[in-house]
């Protein structure tokens, strides 16, 4: 059987593979990407081996993938005219990946609201003590929300209900304030 690998920073696929050469057929690559040969009957031994050689290498910390941020901004930086402005830079994608900032010293205005059938989600609204924002943070796990004063990443957006438009956040990450 033929298969191919792409990793992660951290993780040097290339020599995982040769750590297993005695399992493959044939293998060859780089760091990031590698492609190989191996018999049906010993797949279950190279997972289980590759498997190994990760959790070894690898820190719970390295599977998250790296925060990209534009930016470091003021809250009363984001209005709805200089949001109306980034929306010029669209259509966002791989090649043009949409912006994302973040804001120090935040505190919450109000309490947490959850959200969904599940709860899963969390509205907050956040405030530097000058300008308050209502930030959204899908898929929230439960005990993650920010606390105390704290640094924000986010991708701020325009958000149009009930005919009123306002900024919101998409919540990235959150810090401890330094």
């Amino acid at each position: 059987m033929r298969g191919s690998g792409r990793s992660i920073a951290g993780f040097d696929l290339a020599a995982a593979l040769r750590e297993c050469n005695d399992l493959l057929l044939r293998h060859g690559g780089h760091a990031m990407a590698a492609g190989l040969s191996v018999a049906p009957g010993k797949i279950d031994q190279l997972r289980d081996r590759l498997n190994g050689l990760a959790r070894r290498q690898l820190r719970p910390e390295d599977l998250r993938p790296p925060l990209r941020l534009d930016a470091e901004i003021g809250l009363a930086e984001l209005d709805c005219d200089a949001l109306q402005e980034l929306e010029k830079l669209k259509p966002t994608g791989m090649g043009n990946p949409a912006l994302q900032f973040w804001a120090r010293n935040l505190t919450h205005k109000k309490p947490l609201l959850r959200m969904g059938a599940k709860k899963q989600h969390i509205k907050m609204w956040v405030t530097d003590g000058g300008v308050t924002h209502e930030a959204v943070w899908w898929n929230a796990a439960e005990g993650s929300q920010p606390t105390g004063t704290f640094d924000l990443a986010f991708a701020p957006s325009l958000n149009e209900f009930n005919g009123r438009t306002t900024v919101q956040l998409k919540v990235l990450d959150w810090r401890p304030a330094a």
